[in-house]
């Protein structure tokens, strides 16, 4: 964060936190190499979402953290609409792992299952941009071709279903 920081003026920024809420998914104690390689194996044949580690997270919980993060998230852009911030000229950087990004992405733009399944996480330090469309009265974001390519999405998942359900899009 301070390296982040260190490219902001103060007026550039409104706050900062930690926010344990969307930290890696916890893969519980291992200690020994074979039971972590058969733990990933086993999760490969079963799938990333639902596989819960031995004294860990499945993704389905990850989801949850992020899902409960996402709600304050928004909460918190309301108070900051009510005390006079323009809203439409502000950024909203999220630092995280892959597998969170993936599942805060899934959560956000209502991806399935399978949909989460086929994707891949991004580059180390890559960053996944969400821009704003405003139509009309109506605002959501989506992500960019490139961003959505690189994590392997459909292209399906850069818009929200609820905005492709309205047809608000251009």
């Amino acid at each position: 964060m301070k390296e982040l920081e260190s490219h902001l003026s103060d007026d550039q920024i409104i706050s900062i936190r930690e926010e344990p809420r969307i930290s890696e998914q916890q893969f519980g104690n291992f200690q020994n190499v074979h039971e972590v390689l058969q733990a990933k194996q086993e999760r490969h044949e079963f799938g990333r979402f639902y596989y819960r580690f031995k004294s860990g997270e499945s993704g389905l919980d990850v989801y949850s953290r992020v899902s409960s993060f996402i709600s304050t998230l928004v909460r918190d852009c309301q108070q900051y609409h009510k005390a006079g911030y323009d809203l439409d000229n502000i950024n909203v950087v999220i630092v995280t792992h892959g597998l969170s990004l993936r599942l805060f992405l899934m959560r956000w733009f209502q991806f399935s299952v399978e949909e989460f399944e086929a994707s891949e996480n991004p580059q180390n330090a890559q960053l996944i941009v969400m821009k704003k469309k405003c139509v009309g009265g109506h605002r959501w974001y989506e992500l960019t071709d490139e961003h959505r390519n690189a994590l392997a999405l459909p292209d399906t998942c850069g818009i929200p279903k609820n905005v492709q359900i309205h047809q608000l899009y251009d």
